[in-house]
């Protein structure tokens, strides 16, 4: 397996959902994606909260890649944070929710980059929304991640930051050594080591950087 020496990856999952905060919350769109929510306001302001701790936190230019989800809910909380690091998010399909259905209700990455012009357009994902396979399990979505990380990781260079769902983001953890749940807007930090093997640094699913850390610990399952 072909890894650069100082790779590095920081995983996050998305922040809070509307659709915990307000059950009519689909009338009020302009979209009919009934599993396609955008962030609460708290789950914004969350967002927000781990933008600024990597800005503040890391040395400049250190993240080189975002990689998200296609879902609405993580493009925003990755949205914030290309916003505090002025780097691009490149959609990654293969780091999406549970596939439950042949037509998955996300946007396509030319759609989102209309509402979100820090979008890559030129980045090819390792995994196409066609390619996508079935799945009802969190464990089918957290195989399917995974193998989509390590594509991820051999295919690019420098620090990555996947952002992900709970099942996705479980998927990402394993991948690189520390299978487990994370919460909303918490941060995990993977480094190499000797062998090409990598290593949990810190605390896994850390909340220091939150207001609300309730929300997110209860949120990792």
């Amino acid at each position: 397996m072909d890894i650069v020496a100082e790779d590095v990856v920081y995983l996050t999952r998305h922040g809070a959902r509307i659709d915990s905060d307000d059950s009519e919350w689909l009338k009020k769109c302009n979209h009919n994606r009934s599993d396609d929510p955008h962030l609460s306001p708290s789950g914004h302001i969350a967002a927000k909260e781990l933008a600024k701790r990597l800005r503040k936190t890391l040395p400049d230019n250190h993240i080189k890649h975002i990689i998200s989800s296609p879902y609405i809910r993580c493009v925003e909380t990755a949205n914030a944070i290309a916003k505090e690091l002025h780097i691009q998010i490149k959609i990654e399909p293969g780091v999406a929710e549970v596939n439950s259905c042949r037509n998955p209700q996300f946007l396509d990455a030319e759609q989102l980059q209309i509402q979100f012009p820090s979008i890559d357009s030129t980045y090819t994902p390792v995994m196409t929304r066609e390619g996508l396979p079935l799945e009802y399990s969190d464990g089918a979505c957290a195989n399917r991640s995974a193998t989509a990380a390590r594509k991820v990781r051999r295919k690019l260079t420098g620090a990555i930051l996947f952002v992900g769902h709970g099942a996705s983001c479980y998927g990402v953890a394993g991948e690189f050594g520390h299978r487990g749940y994370v919460g909303y807007t918490s941060l995990t930090k993977f480094s190499q080591h000797d062998g090409g093997k990598y290593r949990l640094i810190g605390s896994f699913g850390d909340v220091s950087h939150l207001t609300d850390q309730r929300t997110a610990l209860d949120s990792a399952w």
